[in-house]
């Protein structure tokens, strides 16, 4: 579920990805990208521009409401190319951007011997991305709607749960 306020939201469930603008008394249905039926993140940044990201790391944008969708693989390739999402039916993916051009990915990812939480952050509408290591365990990652505050609460039997904040740009 991703709210923008008490009235505009949207929200995946049964497979299908659907928006409200009454403060959920109905909902209808938002086209998803082609190929997509499942999402491990959603990010609504204005009634009719939203994000998703799918279990396999590629990052999806609408600006026209889900008529359209581009994307952007994130994980798979790079730094990335032996890890995967954290497998879970929880989110191991949180994202927020605060206008087009300024985002923040978290994600808890694992493979190739190792699993972190790492911070992706785009100044430039996802063009690029610079990485920042988070001090938490692998879990599950909450962003406050200005994406100041991460919380990460961890799936490692430590019972660990991190609260953070981010001071600079």
């Amino acid at each position: 579920v991703s709210c923008l306020d008490a009235e505009t939201g949207w929200t995946f469930w049964g497979g299908k990805l659907r928006a409200t603008s009454d403060g959920g008394s109905t909902w209808d249905e938002v086209t998803l990208p082609a190929g997509v039926w499942r999402i491990s993140a959603l990010s609504l940044r204005t009634a009719t521009s939203g994000y998703l990201m799918t279990p396999e790391g590629l990052l999806y944008s609408t600006d026209d409401g889900g008529e359209t969708w581009s994307s952007q693989e994130i994980i798979g390739e790079g730094d990335y190319a032996d890890m995967m999402l954290l497998p879970s039916d929880l989110p191991s993916v949180a994202i927020r951007f605060s206008d087009a051009d300024h985002g923040v990915i978290v994600l808890s990812i694992a493979g190739g011997g190792q699993s972190k939480v790492v911070a992706l952050r785009t100044t430039d509408g996802g063009k690029t991305w610079v990485e920042e290591t988070v001090p938490a365990e692998i879990g599950v990652a909450y962003l406050t709607k200005d994406g100041t505050f991460l919380t990460v609460t961890s799936r490692l039997s430590t019972g660990a749960f991190t609260v953070l904040r981010h001071t600079g740009e």
